[in-house]
């Protein structure tokens, strides 16, 4: 996929020319105004790229393929140890998988690493995505002492949250309402991933899955810093009435709601 062509821009675009075609594609493209959610992943995934000035020079500059008959695994070791002229270069890059949660991706964090007699604190930007990569120069293991050490790469992985999702820099939760609130209308708490709470309306007649957004409470791009939506999805829950009078009265709106043919 061509990043560039995804967003309608091209190599020479300047970076709010870039920022805006972005805006505007991901406004026309949103899930929640009936766009296409491939395409908006498609340019989610082209914005993460050319949004990010270190992204986009590795992007624009990717690094030459060294081609040879070895096996794909020597391959990736041998082009690592050596340049395109067959001279010695350094240690081949290493990677490894760490595993944070949502909370720490939505504020940021430093996370520590213990190698031995070293610990490597690395930088979590607030809003990191699932999948992100990130590249601590010179600090993988050394296969051949002679020569200097590769990168190390880190991806980071962000753990599943009971009752939330995220899509992009939207967050979304579960809140549960009572039937007869859904009915009338009520006000409730959307409680925040970092604990802040919000008073939110639910209207009368609200229905099952719902949504109510709630502007600038979601994630922040770990690149631009803007903030997305988070988003209460609506679950209703029948309550379990015993009480005979209650009841009775239900029925009575049930026959006159019947009468007037709703």
């Amino acid at each position: 996929m061509d990043y560039y062509e995804t967003l309608g821009v091209n190599h020479t675009t300047q970076p709010t020319e870039i920022k805006q075609a972005y805006r505007k594609l991901a406004s026309k493209h949103h899930p929640d105004k009936g766009g296409d959610p491939e395409q908006f992943k498609k340019i989610q995934e082209a914005w993460d790229v050319l949004g990010d000035v270190d992204k986009k020079r590795e992007y624009d500059n990717p690094a030459p393929k060294w081609e040879s008959q070895i096996p794909p695994d020597f391959g990736d070791l041998f082009g690592n140890i050596f340049n395109g002229r067959g001279r010695q270069q350094k240690n081949p890059d290493g990677q490894i998988n760490i595993e944070i949660s949502l909370l720490e991706a939505y504020e940021g964090m430093n996370y520590h690493i213990n190698f031995p007699g070293e610990e490597l604190a690395i930088k979590i930007a607030p809003g990191t995505r699932h999948g992100a990569k990130l590249r601590l120069h010179g600090k993988a293991n050394r296969r051949f002492e002679e020569l200097p050490p590769g990168d190390l790469y880190i991806n980071v992985l962000i753990r599943d949250e009971i009752n939330w999702g995220r899509q992009g820099d939207d967050l979304y939760v579960n809140i549960v309402i009572d039937a007869l609130d859904a009915i009338v209308g009520c006000d409730t708490i959307v409680k925040h991933i970092n604990g802040k709470q919000f008073k939110v309306k639910i209207p009368a007649g609200t229905q099952e899955q719902e949504r109510v957004r709630l502007v600038g409470q979601g994630m922040p791009h770990p690149s631009s810093g803007e903030v997305g939506a988070l988003y209460a999805i609506i679950n209703i829950e029948v309550p379990n009435i015993l009480d005979k009078e209650i009841i009775t009265l239900l029925n009575t709106i049930r026959e006159k709601r019947g009468n007037n043919g709703s």
